[in-house]
C-alpha cells in the first residue's frame, strides 16, 4: 500500500475517533428512539475504526515479513550513519 494511502487511511482514523469523542459527550438521549439512534451512530463509527485499524494491521505484518525475510537473506543493512562517521 502507498504511504499515501497509509496517510488518508490515518488521518480519517483520527477523523473518526474525534467525532466519536465528541459524540460520547453530548448529551445521553432519553427517548428509546434517541438511544438507539445514538448506538447506531456510535456503532457506525467504531465499525470504521476498526476496519482501518485491520487494514493497517495487514499492511505493517506484511511490512515485518518483507524486512524479516530480507534480514533473513543478507543480514541487518548497515548503519549509513557509521559509514558517513568513518569517512571524514
Amino acid at each position: 500500500m502507498e504511504r499515501e494511502r497509509k496517510l488518508e487511511l490515518l488521518h480519517r482514523q483520527l477523523g473518526l475517533k474525534h467525532k466519536l469523542k465528541v459524540h460520547e459527550s453530548m448529551r445521553p438521549p432519553e427517548i428509546h428512539e434517541e438511544v438507539a439512534l445514538h448506538l447506531l451512530a456510535k456503532w457506525e463509527f467504531e465499525d470504521e475504526i476498526q476496519a482501518i485499524e485491520e487494514v493497517l494491521q495487514k499492511v505493517r505484518e506484511d511490512n515485518v515479513a518483507s524486512k524479516r525475510s530480507a534480514l533473513l537473506k543478507s543480514g541487518p543493512r548497515s548503519d549509513p550513519k557509521k559509514k558517513a562517521k568513518g569517512r571524514g
